[in-house]
């Protein structure tokens, strides 16, 4: 078991510490017995004769004095060695708890690190550096080289082995997926090795594409009926000056591409808004009666002249949830929209409502004050042209349409930026969305949310 594992860096210095105390202990001080020979006869020969001879008398004092210094120099010898003894015992221990300590640090850190010596073997690694470069491989002892093929990355290894900072970029597979990592080698000027750490800066690498993507589509979306609208301004000063049924045609243009500007600018601002987390929720009684109608009122005209009915059905004793009612209404608004566009002439679009127990999703936790296992599936059915199974991953995507509907008439083209507000929108609540669609026969759109709904309302 992990728990069961002793950290090597603590392994080796306790042993070192062992082998330096056994050796401590070996040069103790000792007494020596030629030093007691000399005047330990002296002081038997006075005893002996001292009784005849003034100066064995005074001999033997001398020897006396001379066996006490040597008795007094020994134990304040053996003294000082035990109190070095102490001493020094002390400082393998705290040299132990540091390097533990400096272990446990290492094997805390979330970001791989592996420490290498002066000929680029690996001695020192953490639990994180096992986890995603081991691949259930011992590393230590091991030559950096084996464990990383990439070039860039072991030459900023040996260059930190020279005395000089540098990092590089590598990608890796880890879990089944391809992670970027940013590695970064420190020079060890005690051991001329050196330490690298690898960052993974997958999410951050995702993001600044999306961005860069994002930056590029808007453009591109913004440019286009901006220049509609230029070209048929000059068509107006010009050519079709004095012609009025081509003025009034190009009159037409600018007011198409005029409300699909305005109406892609606000869905880059909502849009916008969602990802950065600047809409507040704010949570509010909602009649689910009234936001269905309130939502469908819009598309009346389009719904009319398409001949389109729109079915409503609330399966809950009581139409109410609690949940941020701009938010719902974006989210419903969008989805009711695209049945419209996308339906079959004399078609019926179906609105559903039903409270679920559902599951905690801790990728989308839902506001403060929502309930977490209560909630309401909301669906959107249209009998239309449907989506092909190859991009029903891909249409929550800003600004991917599928083919049809780019290539599709001026009524049918879109933002494409409808459904990836949902999705944040849904997100944003806590909750999610899926679709379930059949190429040529239609498409239903699923949003489950967190709410508080009348216990007397979740049936079964």
């Amino acid at each position: 078991m992990e728990s069961s594992r002793k950290n090597p860096i603590t392994q080796k210095t306790t042993a070192e510490s062992g082998e330096l105390l056994t050796a401590f202990g070996a040069n103790q001080p000792r007494y020596n017995p030629a030093l007691w020979t000399l005047p330990a006869s002296i002081l038997l020969g006075s005893i002996i004769v001292g009784a005849f001879s003034p100066w064995f008398l005074a001999i033997s004092i001398g020897a006396l004095v001379w066996l006490a210094a040597i008795h007094r120099s020994n134990t304040d010898q053996l003294r000082t060695y035990k109190e070095n003894q102490r001493q020094f015992a002390r400082s393998i221990q705290s040299t132990t708890s540091l390097t533990a300590l400096l272990g446990s640090i290492l094997d805390s850190a979330d970001v791989p690190i592996v420490a290498t010596d002066q000929h680029g073997s690996i001695i020192r690694v953490n639990r994180a550096s096992q986890k995603v470069l081991g691949s259930g491989r011992m590393l230590l002892g091991e030559h950096f080289e084996s464990l990383i093929t990439q070039r860039a990355v072991q030459e900023i290894e040996e260059l930190a082995r020279t005395g000089e900072s540098a990092h590089a970029r590598l990608t890796l597979p880890v879990g089944g997926d391809m992670r970027v990592f940013d590695v970064v080698a420190e020079p060890i000027a005690s051991t001329r090795g050196a330490v690298c750490t690898f960052t993974d800066i997958t999410e951050l690498t995702r993001s600044a594409t999306l961005k860069a993507d994002f930056a590029a589509n808007a453009s591109h979306e913004l440019r286009t009926p901006i220049a509609s609208i230029l070209g048929a301004i000059q068509t107006l000063e010009g050519p079709a000056r004095n012609d009025e049924r081509m003025s009034q045609r190009l009159i037409t243009m600018i007011s198409s591409n005029a409300t699909r500007l305005d109406l892609l600018v606000k869905d880059l601002l909502d849009l916008s808004k969602l990802e950065s987390t600047l809409i507040p929720t704010v949570l509010t009684e909602i009649d689910l009666h009234e936001m269905f109608e309130r939502t469908s009122a819009p598309f009346a005209t389009v719904c009319e002249r398409r001949s389109l009915t729109i079915e409503t059905k609330i399966m809950m004793e009581e139409p109410i949830m609690v949940s941020d009612d701009s938010l719902l209404e974006l989210i419903l608004r969008n989805l009711i929209g695209n049945a419209a566009k996308f339906s079959h002439e004399g078609t019926t679009i179906s609105i559903h409502a039903e409270p679920i127990v559902m599951g905690v999703d801790p990728d989308a936790p839902p506001p403060e004050g929502m309930d977490h296992t209560s909630g309401i599936r909301l669906s959107v059915r249209d009998r239309g042209i449907g989506i092909p199974l190859s991009h029903q991953t891909r249409i929550f995507e800003r600004f991917y349409q599928v083919d049809e509907a780019r290539d599709g008439s001026a009524a049918r083209r879109g933002t494409g930026l409808g459904l990836a507000i949902v999705k944040h929108a849904a997100r944003t609540l806590g909750g999610t969305i899926r679709v379930s669609s059949i190429h040529r026969q239609g498409t239903t759109m699923i949003v489950e949310l967190p709410c508080c709904v009348p216990e007397s309302s979740i049936s079964g």
